[in-house]
This record gives C-alpha cells, sequence and structure tokens, in this order.
C-alpha cells in the first residue's frame, strides 16, 4: 500500500560464542549447545572452547547441525587409561609383537596422562609430556608417586640418618613393609649397614635421566594415531596431540665417534667370522652375517633346511617376556636361499652335535626341532642371541654395532660388490628401495675411492699422496 514502510529485511540470529580472555592475555572463544536430554530429564549441554573465532562458528554449525539430523557423537567421557585400553583392544589387524610395541611406546603417556579426560587434553600437555620424557623418563615410576608405599617408607628412612630397625618400619607400616624394604633395597635407593637397620643410600649423581628424542617420537607418534581414531569417530574435536614439535636429534662433536656405527667393513666382518669359529652356534652367527634377520634365525626349522635353500618361512619374535613364533614381516620375506659352502658346513656340523645332544639326554631326534637351541634343547631367546652377539664382538675387539648391523653389513658389502639391487633386496626379503634408503651404508674408504674417481687419474694421484699424509 502506499505510505507502508517496506519490510525490515530478516537477520539471522547471533551465535552465542564468547569471546574469553585469560590473565595471561590468551584469547579463546566458548559456546554452549543443548546436545540432548540426560537420563534425569535435564538439558545435556556440552561446552566447547576453541583458539580463533572461525574455528568455534564452524564447530558450531556443524554441531547443531547434526543434533538436528539425529547423527550427533558427544564428546567422549573417556579418561586417556581408558581410551589406551579400548584403542589397543580394538587394533585387531597388526601382529602382537608391533601391538606390545604399541604398549610400551603409551606407557609414558599412561604414566603422565592417564587420570586426565581425553577430550581435555591440550597441546600444552603434549609439551610437557615431551619435556618430562626428555628430562625424567628414565626415572623408576615408583620414585615419582609420593602416594606409594615404597616412597613412604623412604621417607621415613631419610627422617632417620643414623638408620631406622625394621621393627619401628613395621610398627608404622605392618608387615607389608618388608616387600617394600626389598624393592627400594634392590632399586639401590637403601641400604643395610647392619642387620635390620636401614639407611637412605643418597642417589646417584647421573647428569642423564630423560629418554632420546627418538623414543619420545616414537610415543608421540603412537599416541596422536590414539587421538587419531577418536578424532575420525566424531567423539574428539581435534588431534591436539599432532600440533605438538617433535624432539630432534642433538648433533655433538662427539657425532663422528665409533659408537655411532651401523655396519663393518669386510675385514671387521671377516675378523667376526673367525672369531666364531669355534662357538657351537656358528652357524646361527653366519646366518646373521649372511642378513638373515634375528627372528628369522630363531625361528629356521631343521625341515625347513636342505642341500638346495634355507626356506625361511617363520620368526620367532619377543613378546614382553614371552617368544611368540609366526608368519614373516611380509610376502618378501618368504624366501628360499641358497646356502654358501661354509654357511652348508656350519649346519651340517651342528646338526651333527645336537644329534649327539639329544643322545646323550635320552631325547629323541625331531626334524622339526629348533635350530637355534641351547644344549639342553631350550630355544634361544632373542635377548640373549643379541647380548651374546655383544659379547663375541667385545671379545673379538670390534667396533660396537647393533646385532642388525650384520644384516646392514651384508646389504653394504653386496652393493659394493656390485650385485643388483634387485636381486640383494631379494635375498634379504624386503623392497629394493629399504636396500638402498636404510639398509646401505657408505664406509671411509668407498667415499674415498668415489671423490678420487670423480676427476680421473689426477684425482686418484691425489687421493694416494693425500692417504700417505
Amino acid at each position: 500500500m502506499p505510505g507502508t514502510p517496506p519490510p525490515t529485511p530478516r537477520r539471522r540470529r547471533a551465535e552465542p560464542i564468547n569471546k574469553h580472555v585469560a590473565k595471561n592475555g590468551t584469547v579463546t572463544y566458548r559456546f554452549q549447545v543443548d546436545i540432548g536430554i540426560k537420563p534425569d530429564g535435564n538439558r545435556n549441554r556440552q561446552q566447547s572452547t576453541y583458539r580463533t573465532l572461525a574455528e568455534a562458528r564452524r564447530e558450531y554449525r556443524r554441531i547443531t547441525t547434526e543434533v538436528a539430523r539425529g547423527t550427533f557423537a558427544a564428546l567422549t567421557e573417556l579418561t586417556v587409561n581408558d581410551a589406551c585400553d579400548q584403542w589397543l583392544a580394538d587394533r585387531r589387524r597388526i601382529r602382537r609383537n608391533s601391538l606390545e610395541r604399541c604398549r610400551q611406546e603409551l606407557k609414558p603417556v599412561r604414566r603422565r596422562l592417564g587420570g586426565k579426560k581425553l577430550a581435555q587434553l591440550t597441546k600444552k600437555d603434549g609439551d610437557e609430556l615431551v619435556q618430562w620424557m626428555l628430562t625424567e623418563g628414565r626415572r623408576s615410576p615408583r620414585q615419582s608417586r609420593p602416594d606409594s608405599m615404597a616412597s613412604q617408607v623412604a621417607a621415613l628412612i631419610a627422617l632417620h640418618p643414623e638408620g631406622i630397625s625394621t621393627a619401628e618400619l613395621t610398627a608404622q607400616f605392618g608387615r607389608k613393609v618388608h616387600h617394600s624394604l626389598a624393592g627400594l633395597v634392590q632399586a639401590g635407593r637403601v641400604s643395610r649397614p647392619r642387620r635390620a637397620v636401614y639407611v637412605l643410600t643418597p642417589p646417584p649423581n647421573t647428569a642423564v635421566a630423560g629418554v632420546k628424542p627418538v623414543t619420545v617420537r616414537s610415543t608421540l607418534s603412537t599416541f596422536s594415531m590414539m587421538v587419531q581414531s577418536y578424532v575420525d569417530q566424531g567423539v574428539l574435536p581435534r588431534n591436539v596431540i599432532a600440533l605438538v614439535d617433535r624432539p630432534v636429534d642433538v648433533l655433538t662433536d662427539t657425532d663422528d665417534d665409533e659408537t655411532n656405527a651401523k655396519s663393518w667393513t669386510m675385514s671387521e666382518v671377516g675378523a667376526f667370522r673367525a672369531a666364531i669359529a669355534g662357538e657351537r652356534l656358528a652357524a646361527c652367527w653366519l646366518m646373521s652375517c649372511y642378513g638373515m634377520r634375528r627372528s628369522e634365525v630363531l625361528g629356521a626349522r631343521w625341515r625347513r633346511l636342505d642341500a638346495t635353500a634355507v626356506r625361511v618361512r617363520r620368526g620367532r619374535v619377543p613378546i614382553g617376556r614371552e617368544t611368540e613364533e609366526n608368519l614373516p614381516k611380509s610376502r618378501r620375506s618368504r624366501r628360499d636361499l641358497p646356502p654358501p659352502p661354509d654357511l652348508e658346513a656350519a649346519l651340517r656340523a651342528l646338526k651333527t652335535r645336537q644329534k649327539a645332544e639329544c643322545l646323550a639326554r635320552g631325547v629323541p631326534w625331531s626334524e622339526d626341532r629348533l635350530i637355534a637351541v641351547h644344549e639342553d634343547g631350550s630355544p634361544v631367546r632373542p635377548e640373549w642371541y643379541s647380548a651374546e652377539f655383544q659379547r663375541i664382538r667385545a671379545r673379538a675387539g670390534l667396533r660396537r654395532i647393533p646385532l642388525k648391523g650384520l644384516r646392514n653389513t651384508s646389504v653394504s658389502l653386496m652393493l659394493a660388490s656390485g650385485i643388483p639391487v634387485h636381486i640383494v633386496a631379494a635375498w634379504h626379503g624386503h623392497d629394493p628401495a629399504m636396500s638402498l634408503s636404510i639398509y646401505s651404508h657408505a664406509h671411509p674408504h668407498e667415499l674415498q675411492a668415489a671423490g678420487a674417481a670423480l676427476f680421473g687419474p689426477e684425482g686418484t694421484r691425489r687421493a694416494r699422496q693425500i692417504g700417505k699424509l
């Protein structure tokens, strides 16, 4: 109608997002949303906090839309401990030893953040976890729990520098104190200068109480995987652990020390082969020298061995305090290796010796028997095999490398001999890219030859002159 003012355009209702400024100046944005009805009939209101207004608006619209559709999943009420348990229980597609590795890598997380709600985790929690692992990660969990029986007993003993008797400790804590005292003595925190009297042992002057950055990175990777799984389920808004900076390895002037060696030269592996000639398990050490994994050596059985091939079909790996035999790591790991003459002779000698040992004990021989066993027939444990390698290496006066360094040595020497990379990879049971990027290492004499060959004979002559200096 003439003279009627135009209708006022409808404005979108303001979103109930409030700005919050902390005492330190940090700005965050919060909102509350009705996400349903509680069992007691009251409204179920969820509060969410975000770092930016744009992120808060986006999440507010997502949540309200999902609530209206009936597809919204509320934030999880699980603690970090419960979330770890559920995540580990649901990982059915990985091998048992991989699951055990994840469980071990989450131990610092559970020790530090186990009682905290998963939905309340912040980036600061992750940063503090990193700092704690780098500075105190090696400390015993019993020492960091002031409410534990052992800590209370140690605190009482500390009040008596001259010593306190077992009778006084028993009167204070009961007969359970004996178990705590045994643990404290074994840990070196308490000593017994005379019968039934205990004193506190001064803490050792150890400069390093934390773990290495590589350990922290492994823990953060597994922790982030666990948190991301709940983000993918829609019960967490974001993965704050993915925002935590991973610590890097510290470079020092001693980085060229022999302690960082990962493989041996031909002369060094030759010295090791000479050192194992008189060992009972010389055949096993030779299999390691030829690049077989520890799990493959310890999982080999006589029935999978003949004059034409060592058939790799099983592996024995440590699972906590147990050992499990399972399939190889991948399809490439399943392979048939023609044994070189020295390995074939060593295996034949070991088989003859083991048959004699069975006869002496009155035990029937079986071709299904493991190759790597002790004289009493018990299987060789992976930890013992690695430790025994270091004992033999030390007696031979060789540079320290890990046991898997023998596998690295095998790959490097094969490549240096001109064997095609696809054959080297087939022998060792992995991808050709792995042979070049991970297992192969350049030794100083190889680098010298490469530099000398760059500019032809003139470079070679100069390299020889430098070598004489």
